[in-house]
This record gives structure tokens, sequence and C-alpha cells, in this order.
């Protein structure tokens, strides 16, 4: 196992709504508690709050004043845990030089924005690192590709990447946050890259050269992040015919990512306690040693192995703070 671990894409425990696990025949993991990261022997991960709750509240709420509570009981739990929230690569390295895991705050999508720029900074001030532009559905910032339920969304309602997006990446650049391209159309993705002046990650999605999933991503998009300094996060994701189904898959998808990118612009985005259903060999990140063991099989060293677990966010934390 390598002494550094960090997952680019994961939520608290209880995130999952409670109706789901009810559904006969599911196949969510049970939930993976952030005390549990020391034992599992883990450094932490992008800890996220849902940025479009509406999406899966019973009831309609105040966007932004749910993303802000969220925010709070995500710090709470993680002062729980004995865990520390981070801000950046110094704080990271501080608290594992302490002994502590670590969590980077981050939201999963913009919706709560609505057309509010200043409220970028009042999420930025709350501590949060990473914002993805959008989740399940088209806001105002971009459009998506897969919304909820698997609904495929057809081509003319790609609108891609607003005006009022563009200012979005632009401030989110100039505050220091990490833009997140997941869940993103490839139109939103490529004006994303266009108007970013950081590189933006895309923390979970796999290859679309491999699998014609609407979440997963082209070669052309991949190089794009990565020729801007980014990472690509490999998702774990798995329900019934789409995404990966065992660990021999996830192999074979890091070995072509790795050939169209490099490891180095590579990580773990593996959604803990954020997806249905999890590869068949990898139920939460008590099996991270079972990833590294897959890569060394597929031809990674022992170096490449250890940036995707986590090396190349840090490398990459630090290139943002330089």
């Amino acid at each position: 196992m390598s002494d550094f671990y960090f997952d680019v894409h994961g939520h608290r425990e209880g995130i999952m709504p409670a109706a789901m696990r009810l559904v006969p025949g599911n196949t969510i993991p049970p939930d993976f508690r952030l005390r549990d990261c020391r034992a599992a022997g883990i450094s932490g991960f992008v800890l996220c709050v849902l940025g479009d709750p509406n999406t899966f509240l019973p009831i309609k709420v105040d966007p932004c004043r749910q993303v802000l509570a969220d925010l709070a009981k995500a710090k709470s739990a993680a002062a729980k845990a004995e865990a520390e929230v981070v801000r950046d690569a110094t704080e990271l390295d501080s608290a594992l030089s302490d002994g502590k895991p670590a969590f980077l705050l981050g939201i999963e999508g913009g919706d709560f924005i609505g057309e509010d720029l200043d409220r970028v900074d009042e999420v930025y001030e709350a501590g949060v690192r990473l914002i993805g532009l959008v989740h399940y559905s088209a806001n105002s910032i971009g459009s998506i590709a897969y919304g909820w339920g698997g609904r495929i969304i057809p081509q003319a309602e790609r609108t891609g990447l607003s005006a009022f997006g563009r200012k979005v990446v632009a401030r989110a650049n100039e505050l220091g946050m990490i833009v997140d391209l997941a869940h993103a159309d490839e139109e939103t993705a490529f004006a994303a890259l266009d108007a970013a002046i950081k590189p933006p990650i895309c923390s979970h999605t796999g290859p679309r050269a491999l699998q014609a999933f609407p979440r997963y991503i082209s070669d052309a998009l991949m190089k794009r992040i990565a020729e801007a300094g980014g990472l690509v996060g490999l998702w774990l994701f798995r329900i019934k015919e789409a995404g990966i189904p065992d660990l021999e898959t996830f192999g074979n998808y890091a070995a072509y990512c790795a050939s169209v990118v490099g490891p180095e612009h590579l990580s773990i985005g593996s959604d803990i306690n954020g997806v249905p259903g999890n590869a068949v060999g990898y139920e939460n990140p008590f099996d991270a040693p079972k990833l590294l063991e897959t890569l060394a099989a597929k031809g990674f060293s022992k170096a490449e192995s250890q940036g995707i677990a986590g090396g190349t966010l840090r490398t990459y934390l630090r290139a943002l703070d330089g």
C-alpha cells in the first residue's frame, strides 16, 4: 500500500438517498465512514457536497443555503473523524505530518450559484477548493451528456459553456479553486478548458474509446486536460452494463488512459459513498491495495502506481500553489 493514498472524489457517509437502498436488487456499497480512513490506510479524499440538492431532496430548498449547511455538516463530520479540512498543498502536508487524515472540500454541481457570481466567493470563504460545474442537470453554467436516471441528453440540449459559465471558471481560477469537468458534456468541457487559466481536472470518468458510456470522455478531451496540466480520475463505478465490471477491466482502462496521457495525469476518483455500485473486487477504500496490485499486474511501476494513488494529486496541488 502506498504511504499516500488520496482519492480525488468522494462524499461523507449518508449522502446516498436512503430510499435507493430499499430498491430490490440494489448494489449500493455500505457507507465508508470518514473515521475509518486510518484503518483503511488512506490519507483522505476530496470531500464533496451536492451543488444541486433539489435533484435529490423530496422538498424544494434554497440551493445555496442548503450547500452552505451541507458544507458545515461535512466539516463537522471531518472534525468528529479527527481529520483536518485542508485548503492547499501546504495544509495537506501539515495534516499528514501530524498523522491526521485530510479532506479537501468540494462541491459537485454549480446549480446553487444560479446567476450570482458572488456565491463562488461565498463558498470559497467557507473552505471550498474544488467546484464541479455541472452534475445531473444543465444549469446557468453549462450542459451535460448524461442525466438523472440514466437519461441520454440529446444534442439539441447541449448548449455548452455559457457566457456566465466563463465568468464562473474565471472567478474560480482567480480564487485558486480547482474546476472539475466531471459530468459536463464535451462542448462544455472543451470551452471550460479554453476559458481556464489554471488546469482543470475531470475527477471521475473513464475512456469513451473503450466504452460508449456518456459519462466517459474522449481521447481528445483527455489529451487537452493533460496538456493543460490537469488530472483524469479513474472511476470504479458499475451499474448493470455501464462502467467497470471488475478489477481486470479497471487495469485495462488505466493502462489505456496511461497510453493516451501518461500515468502522471491519472488519479483515482472512485466516488466514495456516491455510487449505486462499484467494480467487483472493490467495495470501498479498504480495497485500495487491490487497485495498486491490479496496476502492478498491468505493468505500472511502483512509482507510477503510487502516483495514481495520490502522488499526482499532490504534485498538482503544489503546482497550483506555486
